[in-house]
This record gives structure tokens, C-alpha cells and sequence, in this order.
């Protein structure tokens, strides 16, 4: 006579999870002056928004996590968001096995049990990274808008180097409300 077990299987994951997101975006910069002297300005503007030099790269880490990086001799511009979480997942599993089926319902428990943890974690994982994604989605357009005001500011002080090397400047105009520059100079 065959004799029917009751099996319970328990499986548990711990797992530290990272996710990163980013973008990579160019800055605008005219070829008004030399590069060095355009990234000189460009690392003075952005030291006034609370970037730290670091030889040729201007670096900001914003609330939340977001990483900002700007290279001061191409402009290129890198968005960086990060995001992590600890999990501690558990499953059970139950089953009946027949005498000589008890350690095979036992190993497709345990399968079940640790493919279940697997997907609970993928799915932990994708959140997070939807999280991070949404975050960094937030701060681009603030980030945008701040990075234009650098280079129009960049723009407008190399107009007048440049025109200060072509001659005496007898008037600049500035209009805040278009951003137009209207500088006078004369040869």
C-alpha cells in the first residue's frame, strides 16, 4: 500500500537591487572664442548653479539622486538617476508525493518556489526602474531650461570678449525679456 506525504517547501531571496538610467544630451556652444577660453565661461556659469570643477568635466548631484556632468571642452551633457532597494522575498509551496515520488514533487516545489521568487524580483526590479526613469523625466526639463540660461549667458559674454578684441565697445543692450544683445563697438 502506497503511503501519500504532505510536502511544504519554503524558499526565500535576498538580493540588493541597482538601477541606472541616463541620458546624454550636446550644449549648444557658437564658436565665438577659442574652446579654452568658451570652456572657461562656461565652468564659471556653471560654478554659479553649484557645479564643482573637476579638471575638464563640471559635476552637480541634485535631491534625489540625479547626476548631472558637463564636459567644459565639448559640452557634452550626461543625466544620470539612480535607484536602489533590498529585497527579502519569500515563498512556500505544497504539495503531495506518492513513496517514490517524494523527492521529485519535492525538486519541482523548490523549481516553483525559486522561479516565483525570480519573477517577484524581475517585477521589483522593473518598478524600480520605472521609478528611476519617471524621476530623471521630472528633472530634464528644469535641467533643460537651467542649461539654456548657461548658454545664453556663455554666448552673450563671449560676444563681448570678442567684441572688446575687435575694438572699443561704446554700448551694450541687453533685453531680459527677449534675450536679444545689441553691442556697439567701435574699429
Amino acid at each position: 500500500m502506497s503511503r501519500a506525504y504532505r510536502i511544504a517547501i519554503k524558499e526565500s531571496l535576498s538580493r540588493h537591487v541597482q538601477v541606472d538610467d541616463g541620458v546624454t544630451s550636446q550644449l549648444e556652444l557658437l564658436p565665438i572664442l577659442s574652446k579654452e577660453r568658451t570652456a572657461e565661461l562656461l565652468a564659471a556659469e556653471l560654478e554659479k548653479k553649484g557645479f564643482t570643477r573637476t579638471a575638464d568635466t563640471a559635476t552637480r548631484v541634485d535631491s534625489g539622486g540625479v547626476e548631472v556632468v558637463v564636459s567644459l571642452q565639448t559640452g557634452e551633457v550626461s543625466i544620470t538617476a539612480t535607484g536602489h532597494t533590498d529585497l527579502d522575498l519569500n515563498s512556500e509551496r505544497v504539495g503531495v508525493a506518492i513513496d517514490d515520488n517524494q523527492p521529485l514533487e519535492e525538486r519541482r516545489l523548490r523549481e516553483q518556489a525559486r522561479a516565483s521568487l525570480e519573477a517577484q524580483a524581475a517585477a521589483e526590479q522593473e518598478r524600480l526602474r520605472r521609478d528611476v526613469t519617471r524621476q530623471l523625466e521630472g528633472r530634464l526639463k528644469e535641467l533643460r531650461a537651467e542649461l539654456d540660461g548657461v548658454v545664453n549667458r556663455v554666448t552673450a559674454a563671449s560676444l563681448k570678449a570678442r567684441a572688446a578684441e575687435l575694438g572699443t565697445i561704446e554700448e551694450v543692450h541687453e533685453d531680459p525679456v527677449s534675450g536679444s544683445l545689441t553691442i556697439k563697438v567701435r574699429v
